[in-house]
């Protein structure tokens, strides 16, 4: 299993958890179960000593000392070492012990009437002792009452409930680390559903991973989906762009070819129709690679960058038109962002732009804002085109004007980018400029 295992991490934190968690509960338990014992012995202290003082008896002279009526106490009172003592303690002076505590050096404090104390000590012979001390008055007589007891047995009880306790938590903590595994175990198998549908990806039986994982995974496979979708999209996008120039170079191929296998025709012919055929198949090929360096580097899933981009597509133009006088301006709403590909976007702003600066006089305006998505406009002082003409701008190879450089594939292309988006692409004449307005609108959800 690797070092960065989710299951061993899941395991470990919950393994030590458990361990933290039981070791709480095993020491509240304990200790709750010695508390909830000596609060019953002292209760049961506080009614010993209740009876102790109903026992006291005060002589009418108080010559004679006060003394405690032992025949209506415990026997255990009477008996050596029996493990239960009382101590009254008169003022000014005097003192009334029980015969079982006369062994036992026991000193009490004295406590007004309504004062009360609770000490645990240790007895004669070290056993432990719990006593209970509180301030009496009776017959104008004021007096402190202590009664003790040894909690040895009771100890000795609680600590063999103790360790039962300890016994039933450390099954109780096994039984959770065993049911913990195997419910790791089986929500990490939950992952392996993703590992087989890359396996049938990558083999071509499926298309996109299956959305029945756990949530907290599944934004991550919706994103892949998204990815594969990106990739395929693009893939039909080259598909359709090799097609395209394939289609246009087929052309002036076959006139290469039927030329070259013409006997009638005389050699200065021949020459004219290779140097034409040849001139246009370079047109093709220098268009492509124009396209290409409008299309610019990337990696799949880049944003688009409006205020960087921008610049440097108008810079590439300039090159390239370099006969040519033009100025293009862009303008761009409040909060616009081109949140999609990035060469998606270079190339449908690039052919834009490059169509526009093809057939403009000297002007080319883009505009840029939000519509509930992202509408793109590009607008030109160009000769524009009829109504009519605007179904056929898309079609693959369409030229309205064959005096004009290049194969009539980049709106076709624009046409496929929007597509892809499901977006709207839609041609008019420009109200400002009265040429050619394109307008791209791109939804949200793309």
């Amino acid at each position: 299993m690797q070092v960065n295992s989710l299951e061993r991490s899941l395991q470990i934190g919950l393994v030590v958890s458990l361990l933290a968690l039981m070791l709480i509960f095993w020491w509240t338990g304990a200790l709750a179960s010695q508390l909830l014992t000596n609060s019953f012995v002292f209760s049961r202290l506080q009614s010993e000593a209740n009876i102790v003082v109903a026992a006291i008896e005060f002589p009418e002279l108080d010559i004679d000392a006060p003394k405690v009526g032992e025949g209506r106490l415990s026997p255990a009172y009477d008996m050596p070492s029996s493990g239960k003592y009382f101590i009254v303690q008169f003022q000014p002076k005097g003192e009334s012990v029980s015969r079982s505590a006369w062994d036992q050096a026991l000193e009490i404090p004295v406590l007004a009437p309504g004062q009360q104390r609770k000490e645990s000590l240790d007895g004669k012979a070290g056993e432990p002792l719990l006593m209970w001390l509180g301030g009496f008055s009776k017959q104008g007589h004021e007096f402190t009452v202590a009664v003790a007891e040894d909690v040895s047995p009771i100890q000795k009880r609680l600590n063999i409930f103790q360790w039962y306790f300890a016994a039933v938590s450390l099954l109780l903590l096994l039984a959770l680390l065993i049911v913990q595994h195997l419910i790791v175990k089986s929500s990490v198998r939950k992952l392996e559903a993703i590992r087989s549908d890359m396996n049938r990806l990558e083999h071509g039986r499926a298309v996109s991973l299956s959305e029945d994982v756990p949530s907290e995974v599944l934004p991550l496979v919706h994103e892949f989906n998204r990815l594969l979708l990106r990739f395929d999209q693009r893939l039909r996008q080259s598909r359709n762009a090799v097609g395209n120039l394939a289609h246009a170079l087929k052309g002036p191929l076959n006139l290469l070819l039927r030329n070259s296998e013409t006997e009638n025709l005389s050699e200065e012919e021949r020459r004219v129709s290779v140097e034409q055929n040849a001139e246009r198949i370079r047109t093709l090929i220098e268009s492509e690679l124009k396209r290409a360096r409008l299309a610019g580097r990337g990696t799949a899933g880049q944003l688009f960058d409006l205020d960087a981009e921008l610049p440097s597509l108008c810079g590439l133009l300039e090159q390239e038109y370099s006969h040519k006088t033009f100025d293009v301006r862009w303008s761009l709403g409040p909060g616009v962002s081109l949140a999609y590909d990035r060469q998606d976007m270079l190339e449908l702003i690039g052919n834009l732009l490059d169509n526009a600066v093809k057939w403009c006089n000297a002007v080319v305006l883009i505009n840029v804002r939000q519509a509930d998505g992202v509408l793109l406009e590009v607008e030109d002082d160009g000769p524009g085109c009829s109504p009519d003409e605007y179904s056929r701008l898309v079609e693959r190879g369409v030229r309205l004007d064959e005096s004009v450089s290049g194969h009539g594939l980049g709106l076709s292309i624009v046409k496929d980018i929007v597509d892809t988006y499901n977006g709207t692409l839609t041609f008019g004449r420009s109200s400002r400029l009265d040429g050619m307005r394109v307008s791209v609108f791109l939804p949200d959800e793309a």
